[in-house]
């Protein structure tokens, strides 16, 4: 069973605007299975912070660390439209992702918005 805040996520993914990378119902629906829980964080840095994406990944590592066994990742990035978030800045979430072990599944997104930070909401299962 999820919780209300799970599902306040899951909606907040879906409803976003200004996507770059788009995440839809049917990527929520293949990636996670109904009847386990769904584990979820989120995450944030200030967007105008040096080496942002390092310290972001790095509270995503913290964060999911006890749900190593969970092999179903779903992680959206937010950020603010006068900061964007650059490809090359992604590297630290490549890595990460490369760390993982086991055979898993990720689908990742991103959206511009109204924010001054770095926002990533991670969902394991």
């Amino acid at each position: 069973m999820n919780d209300i805040r799970t599902n306040r996520f899951i909606k907040e993914v879906l409803d976003s605007t200004n996507k770059l990378v788009n995440i839809d119902i049917n990527d929520v629906r293949d990636l996670f299975q109904e009847d386990e829980e769904i584990h979820a964080f989120d995450v944030s840095v200030p967007a105008d912070k040096e080496n942002r994406m390092m310290l972001l990944v790095e509270q995503i590592k913290k964060c999911s660390k006890c749900h190593e066994q969970d092999n179903r990742i779903l992680v959206f990035f937010f950020f603010p439209e006068k900061q964007p978030l650059l490809m090359e800045e992604l590297q630290p979430f490549s890595d990460w992702i490369e760390s993982v072990p086991g055979d898993f599944l990720i689908k990742w997104g991103m959206a511009t918005q109204s924010t001054q930070k770095i926002r990533a909401i991670v969902l394991l299962q």
